[in-house]
């Protein structure tokens, strides 16, 4: 959770001086250089069958990053960063749609109480 609140920190400081698609590339090209020296580490071996899955996933997240660094350089952190992660919900949905997980009467508060969160800390 640091690693995650402090990058959306450091985001934030270096959006106003790149444009929209420079910022999101170099974010994007800073994790792959991480990602790609874990998989060496790791000796990781494409599984073809499935691998189209995580190119359509890249896809939507690249479009996703190129969104958050908008609303990062237009928005107020405290307002954005709670907005962003609603994409919490349509996780939520998806799994319980595509992949039978259960959706309890606890998750369920849970969501509710979040959404409640989100408005608070959006206002």
């Amino acid at each position: 959770m640091i690693l995650f609140g402090s990058c959306v920190f450091f985001y934030k400081q270096g959006t106003p001086f790149f444009s929209t698609g420079l910022g999101a590339s170099i974010f994007i090209m800073s994790h792959m250089i991480v990602l790609a020296v874990l998989a060496i580490i790791e000796k990781t071996k494409l599984d073809y069958k499935h691998l189209k899955f995580l190119v359509i996933g890249g896809v939507l997240g690249g479009l996703a990053q190129v969104c958050w660094f908008l609303a990062l350089k237009n928005g107020k952190l405290s307002t954005v960063v709670p907005i962003r992660n609603l994409a919490l919900l349509v996780t939520i949905a998806l799994g319980v749609i595509f992949l039978a997980e259960k959706l309890t009467l606890l998750k369920t508060i849970g969501i509710i109480l979040g959404l409640i969160a989100v408005i608070l800390v959006s206002i």
